[in-house]
C-alpha cells in the first residue's frame, strides 16, 4: 500500500502543471492560476491538518513562540517560485521537461543539502557512488532533452529564450529541494508533514496575493475564470495530495524510496499527459529519447538515493 501510495502521489502532481497551465492560459496571468491554485491547497491540506489534529493551528503558533530560526517559515517563498516556474515551463518546454529538467535541479541540490546539512537535514556524508549517480542523472537529461530534439529534427542552434526556460527548469528544481527539506524540517517539530505543508501553502499563498495585488488589473479576471473549464481550478489539489501520500510514506519506507515512488509516478503521469493530450495540453509522442534518458536519469536517482 504504501509503495501505491508514493507513485500515486507522484502521479497526482504530474497533473498539477497542465491543469494550473490551462488555468493561466485563460486568466492570462500564472500569479492568478497560482494564487487560485494555492487557495484551494490551504483550504484542503487545513481539512487534512484538522482531521488529524483539531488544534494543529495551536501548535503552529506555539512553534511561533519556542525562537525557532526564521528560515523554518520560509517554504513558501520557494513553493511560490516552484508553483508559478511550472505553469511557465509547462507552456514553454512541454510536459516531459518540465518534471526532467526540475528533477536535475531537485537530485543536484539534495544532495548539496544533505551534505553540507542545510535547513536543517540530516547530513549525509558524500560518496563516489552518489556522485556517479549525479553524473547519471545529468547523461540521462541530456539525453532526453538534448538528443531527443535532434531524433524531431530540430536545430541545434536553441533561441535565447527556450535556452533560458531550459536552464530555469533546473533552478525551478533547485526551489523544490529547499521547500521539501524545510517543509520536512517543520512537519518534524510540529510533529505532523500536513502541519508543516499547510505552513508553506500559507506562505506562498500570502505572497502570491500581494504579488497579484501589485501586478495584476483586476485582481481577478472575471472573463477568464468564466470561460476557463471547472476542472482547471483543481490544480491545487493534486500538489496537496502528493504532499500528504508522500507524508505518509518517508516515515515507513523512508525518504530516498519515497523520493524515488515520487518520482517514478510523475513520470509515468508526465508521459500519459503530453502522450494523449490530457487537459488541452499538446499532444505529442514520447520518443525513444526521452524514454532512454529517463531510465538513465531514474538509475542515477536510485543511485544517489538508495545506494
Amino acid at each position: 500500500m504504501f509503495y501505491l501510495l508514493g507513485l500515486l502521489g507522484g502521479f497526482a502532481v504530474s497533473n498539477q502543471s497542465p491543469i494550473n497551465a490551462r488555468l493561466g492560459g485563460a486568466l492570462k496571468s500564472p500569479f492568478r492560476a497560482a494564487f487560485l491554485s494555492f487557495s484551494l491547497g490551504v483550504v484542503f491540506l487545513g481539512v487534512l491538518a484538522f482531521i488529524q489534529n483539531p488544534h494543529f493551528l495551536g501548535d503552529i503558533v506555539a512553534l511561533t513562540k519556542t525562537g525557532q530560526p526564521w528560515w523554518i517559515y520560509s517554504a513558501g517563498i520557494f513553493s511560490m517560485l516552484y508553483q508559478t516556474s511550472n505553469i511557465l515551463l509547462f507552456k514553454n518546454v512541454g510536459a516531459v521537461k518540465t518534471v526532467v529538467l526540475p528533477t536535475l535541479g531537485q537530485v543536484v541540490m539534495s544532495m548539496v543539502i544533505q551534505t553540507f546539512g542545510w535547513v536543517g537535514a540530516e547530513t549525509v556524508a558524500l560518496t563516489a557512488i552518489k556522485v556517479a549517480g549525479v553524473i547519471l542523472a545529468i547523461i540521462g537529461v541530456l539525453v532526453a532533452v538534448v538528443l531527443s530534439a535532434r531524433l524531431e529534427n530540430k536545430t541545434g542552434s536553441s533561441q535565447g529564450s527556450s535556452v533560458f526556460w531550459h536552464v530555469w527548469g533546473i533552478f525551478t528544481g533547485m526551489f523544490a529541494s529547499f521547500q521539501q527539506a524545510i517543509t520536512g524540517h517543520l512537519g518534524h517539530l510540529l510533529g505532523a508533514p500536513v502541519d508543516g505543508a499547510f505552513v508553506s501553502f500559507v506562505g506562498a499563498l500570502n505572497l502570491l496575493t500581494i504579488l497579484v495585488a501589485f501586478k495584476e488589473r483586476p485582481f481577478f479576471n472575471r472573463d477568464g475564470m468564466k470561460a476557463a473549464p471547472w476542472w482547471s481550478f483543481l490544480g491545487g489539489i493534486p500538489g496537496s495530495l502528493f504532499v500528504f501520500f508522500i507524508g505518509i510514506v518517508v516515515p515507513v519506507l523512508g525518504p530516498g524510496m519515497g523520493a524515488i515512488l515520487g518520482l517514478m509516478g510523475m513520470l509515468i503521469g508526465t508521459i500519459i499527459v503530453q502522450q494523449f493530450g490530457w487537459y488541452q495540453s499538446v499532444k505529442k509522442r514520447v520518443n525513444v529519447m526521452q524514454i532512454i534518458g529517463i531510465v538513465i536519469m531514474v538509475v542515477g536517482v536510485v543511485m544517489i538515493q538508495v545506494l
